[in-house]
């Protein structure tokens, strides 16, 4: 211990190999500062023992504190990116590459809608305005042996068409139209009856909506005795919400009863107004404008009386709810002598040109014709050789005016008629016998690409086709039996401008039924005759139009609205 303190060399400290290491102990802890041996024995500042340990408790806190502020850091830049995603979404519009393809054809865009359930309105037989007997016997009014025949045909693809009473009538009354299923689209489906017991509904569905496929009906009416001597004929008229007639006068001894038909299972509300020779604006009519028609009936009412003593009318019948369908039965009388009766079918719409076959040589021809505007009408006569010039009249607006033009010149098949601006025409043709006169109006008739016209039993006749192109044409006429199995076939050329008659026997012996094929050139129609009429040597005349064989369509445009509930 001397030689320490006094500075000598230290002996050495090893132990000896019998004696064991033995650390001195830890000096208790202090917060001044302490001296202390270390583990070599030397003295060491208690600050310096400490020094390690709370350089690593600050570093650990350190790291902490960065590992924290980078959290909150990453944490706000991923709600920035995420605001100005949706921001992006909401406001800015996606690359087209981006979008789906949408199925544009089923939002918006044109269909094409066919009509395959066809309705017919077929007037019951003719019949006097006023049934009443009065005074003496002799001088009663008598529709005398009146009757009646009525023919209802469908051409093509037809899937059923059936017959029955417009009024009080039950589906299980209707007659179904029949024909030879085996020969295909070769036959026609039909069924003949009569008219004697009021207007018959003529209902057709179609297969499918094409040309070629269609219906066609007439009924005829006559008597050889009584105040109706003489033929009236109809072409069944399909329902519109508005139809027109060119009539005669309502003077004294003419009636013009106008009957209505409504098909639908709702009333409806007529609007008739009516113009007439002396006025371009429409008449005030003594019975009212309005007919009310109840659901599945008819109604009538008496233009001779809503507007009388006018020496020709022209009627516009408007439905707001539902399609109706119209005649007129027109009937002069002067005193006990018949002068002729005849249905008034409605006209088609008013054209620049318009073709009337029907009119013949010899026939007393009186046109009616009225222009929503001034115009000059230019009638021609129409035969197997071209048009020739018969008269010229001005029409002033909204006016009736009639054009008397004598007789048709031998050899006439028809009448033309054109304008500057479109027209409406009717022509009444007159003939007289020793025993008599009858009329018959012959409204226009459209040029279809194919088109259908039947007569009815007991009656014959002539067809009368115009060509109302610039170039000649071939056309095809094919002809059925009672039954509906083809009885004849026919070619026929015709001029330029000109007409041709052919006799129904003359396409087939045992035809009552025909087709027209073209290139929608030719307009159709025909002149009847009955047996019993010619044979009591009695005036008669009468007029039967043809019935297109195409498609009834329209387009309508459709688009997706998301205002309406599905």
């Amino acid at each position: 211990m001397n030689d320490d303190v006094n500075g000598g060399k230290p002996r050495s400290s090893a132990p000896s190999p019998r004696q064991p290491v033995v650390a001195p102990p830890a000096p208790p802890a202090a917060s001044g500062v302490s001296a202390g041996p270390d583990f070599s024995g030397n003295a060491v500042d208690a600050r310096q023992m400490q020094g390690p340990a709370v350089g690593s408790e600050a570093l650990s806190a350190g790291v902490r504190r960065s590992r924290t502020a980078s959290h909150v850091v990453l944490a706000m830049v991923t709600v920035v990116v995420l605001v100005a995603l949706i921001m992006a979404v909401v406001f800015v519009p996606l690359p087209a590459w981006l979008v789906d393809s949408g199925q544009t054809d089923n939002v918006a865009g044109a269909q094409q809608v066919d009509q395959t359930d066809l309705t017919y309105y077929c007037p019951s037989r003719m019949a006097l305005s006023d049934n009443g007997k009065y005074g003496d016997s002799a001088f009663q009014s008598s529709e005398g042996n009146e009757t009646s025949s009525a023919r209802y045909s469908a051409f093509g693809s037809v899937y059923e068409a059936s017959v029955g009473a417009v009024t009080d009538g039950s589906v299980a009354d209707n007659k179904k139209l029949t024909g030879d299923d085996t020969l295909d689209s070769a036959t026609v489906k039909t069924y003949s009856g009569t008219v004697d017991q009021g207007s018959q509904a003529f209902e057709t569905r179609l297969l499918k909506a094409k040309s070629g496929t269609g219906a066609a009906a007439s009924v005829a009416s006559w008597a050889s005795e009584g105040d109706l001597k003489g033929l009236a004929a109809s072409t069944c008229v399909v329902p519109a919400l508005e139809q027109d007639f060119l009539l005669g006068p309502t003077t004294t001894g003419a009636t013009q009863q106008l009957s209505v038909a409504n098909f639908s299972s709702k009333a409806t509300s007529l609007q008739v107004q009516v113009w007439s020779t002396e006025h371009g604006s429409a008449l005030q009519l003594s019975t009212g404008n309005v007919v009310n028609v109840g659901a599945n009936g008819e109604a009538t009412l008496e233009l001779s009386a809503a507007a009388s003593g006018a020496e020709a009318l022209f009627v516009k019948v408007k439905s707001k709810e539902t399609p109706i369908a119209a005649v007129v039965r027109s009937v002069e009388l002067d005193g006990l002598d018949a002068k002729g009766s005849d249905y008034a079918v409605p006209l088609s719409p008013a054209c620049e040109k318009a073709y009337l076959p029907g009119v013949i040589g010899d026939d007393g021809v009186k046109v009616f014709a009225r222009a929503e505007k001034d115009t000059d009408l230019n009638l021609s006569w129409v035969d197997a050789h071209g048009t020739s010039p018969a008269q010229t009249q001005r029409l002033e607006a909204g006016k009736v005016v009639p054009v008397d033009l004598g007789k048709a010149p031998d050899g006439v098949i028809g009448l033309q008629a054109s304008a500057a601006s479109p027209v409406e025409v009717t022509a009444k043709v007159t003939r007289q016998a020793d025993s008599g006169t009858d009329f018959a109006y012959v409204t226009p008739s459209r040029a279809y690409a194919q088109s259908a016209l039947v007569v009815p039993d007991h009656t014959d006749g002539t067809l009368m086709l115009l060509n109302t192109s610039e170039r000649e044409t071939k056309a095809t006429l094919r002809g059925y039996d009672a039954s509906g199995k083809p009885a004849g076939d026919k070619q026929v050329t015709i001029a330029a401008k000109a007409g041709a008659s052919i006799a129904a026997k003359d396409v087939g012996d045992h035809a009552v039924m025909f087709t027209l094929k073209d290139g929608g050139d030719v307009s159709m129609g025909m002149r009847l005759t009955q047996s019993d009429v010619t044979d009591a040597k009695l005036a008669s005349v009468a007029y039967l139009g043809s019935s297109g064989l195409e498609p009834h369509n329209m387009k309508v445009w459709v688009a997706d609205n998301a205002g309406i509930v599905h």
